[in-house]
């Protein structure tokens, strides 16, 4: 059974561990458990963890496991370490019985009991909503301090009542109930009050028992107020740097959407020029050939209805280089006397013509002798196009390169504002991971 300890110094929390422990006198004042605190200094400087098995009523063995915590509200790195090191203990624990709050009869709840109340309340709201017992120590039983407290006219619960109520307002109201109260003298001088302590330490344990465990496992660590204003402060500069990477990325989105257009424009440019670059080059494998096309023709054809004969001569001139000729006859006539020379072919056609009776000659040339102006006009327009493809994809890759900067830019603010969102956010948090606090602490003493 694990039990949570929590006080102030000079509360008697350290006292009432050990007679929770075992009430032995010999083990009070000769060899306690707990150091208890002497002239107002108190001795839990860390935290700590006992477990024994104890004797209860009947002669019975119960194994008690009491964290014995320190106070805080002293530094704001002492006050970390022992939160860290009550969450590891916490976490090794896994679960806590009862959590017994520790407070001197009629003492005043001080600022350091007030704010250990506050932190502890925030990290184990289970615990503090249903498990919560209140001991009162240095409550003398005896004769005499029953009369010194009439006499003084302190009203015992009066100051019961007034205690839940101050120690409720200390825990963010997480205690909205009435939990049970003890009273009780750890270090009774006589037989008497030692059989009344010795009663109430067994009631403080079998009340213990009826309560259900609260499971404590993976705490997290709750920040100091100091942390709490140091993180305000970085929030806010982190605000600041936020809408300034936020106004840089506006500007890189609108300049990028620009290049972007700008490239998009040069891609579609270099579209229609390797367009009219794969026209041009098709215009020049159909022309640029020696395929024959037809330089010059010559042809007789008679119109009258009664055969003649008669003997035509021709002379063909081409523009172009003749690299062969052809003749052509349906009838009964003959060619004579051909001569061809580079640019005409020349000779006579001798037969017996009548209307439909035709003779021709055809002189050849090749494709790229007649299309020889064009093929060059061609050439020209293509190495035109090309020195354009190449310009353009240029300034294309120029603007491509210049888009890939903008992008990495972004990519970049885009990344500081989510890592300082993230910072920011955990700025807002009221927990830390262990390893964050312990990051934290060693901020604290690195500035200390």
């Amino acid at each position: 059974m694990s039990v949570l300890l929590i006080g102030s110094t000079g509360m008697g929390k350290s006292t009432f561990g050990n007679f929770l422990f075992d009430p032995d006198e010999k083990h009070m004042l000769d060899n306690p458990t707990f150091a208890a605190a002497t002239d107002n200094k108190p001795m839990t400087q860390e935290v700590k963890v006992v477990r024994q098995k104890v004797q209860v009523e009947g002669g019975r063995k119960l194994l008690l496991d009491v964290i014995d915590t320190p106070g805080l509200n002293e530094s704001a790195d002492k006050d970390l370490s022992h939160m860290i090191d009550i969450i590891k203990m916490l976490n090794k624990c896994g679960e806590i019985r009862a959590c017994i709050l520790v407070v001197k009869f009629n003492a005043k709840i001080d600022a350091q009991y007030k704010a250990t109340m506050e932190y502890y309340s925030k990290l184990l709201p289970g615990l503090f909503d249903k498990n919560v017992i209140i001991v009162m120590t240095d409550y003398a039983t005896d004769e005499r301090s029953e009369l010194q407290r009439k006499r003084q006219r302190i009203d015992v619960e009066q100051v019961k009542r007034n205690t839940i109520l101050e120690l409720g307002k200390c825990s963010n109201n997480q205690i909205s109930y009435s939990p049970q109260l003890f009273t009780i003298d750890c270090l009774p001088l006589g037989s008497d009050e030692m059989k009344t302590s010795l009663a109430i330490r067994i009631a403080i344990i079998d009340f213990m028992k009826m309560f259900l465990p609260i499971k404590v496992k993976d705490q997290m660590v709750a920040k100091t107020d100091y942390i709490k204003h140091v993180d305000a402060a970085k929030y806010e500069k982190l605000q600041g740097e936020i809408e300034g990477y936020k106004k840089r990325l506006k500007e890189q989105y609108q300049d990028s959407d620009k290049v972007l257009d700008d490239t998009h424009k040069k891609e579609t440019k270099i579209t229609q020029i390797e367009s009219e670059i794969k026209n041009l080059e098709t215009n020049l494998r159909d022309k640029n050939t020696t395929e024959e096309v037809v330089a010059a023709h010559w042809s007789i054809n008679e119109e009258g209805r009664a055969f003649r004969w008669f003997t035509r001569e021709f002379d063909i001139e081409s523009p172009y280089e003749i690299t062969r000729y052809t003749t052509q006859t349906n009838g009964n006539s003959e060619f004579k006397e051909i001569a061809q020379t580079t640019k005409s072919v020349k000779g006579k056609v001798t037969g017996n013509f009548m209307r439909g009776i035709y003779a021709s000659v055809t002189a050849y040339t090749h494709k790229k002798i007649k299309y020889a102006d064009e093929i060059a006009d061609l050439d020209k327009r293509l190495t035109r196009e090309k020195e354009f493809l190449i310009e353009y994809k240029a300034e294309r890759e120029k603007y491509q390169k210049e888009h890939g900067k903008k992008l990495a830019e972004i990519e970049l603010l885009e990344n500081c504002i989510a890592e300082r969102n993230a910072d920011a956010e955990k700025c807002l948090l009221d927990l830390m991971t262990v390893e964050e606090a312990m990051e934290r602490l060693d901020e604290l003493k690195k500035k200390n």
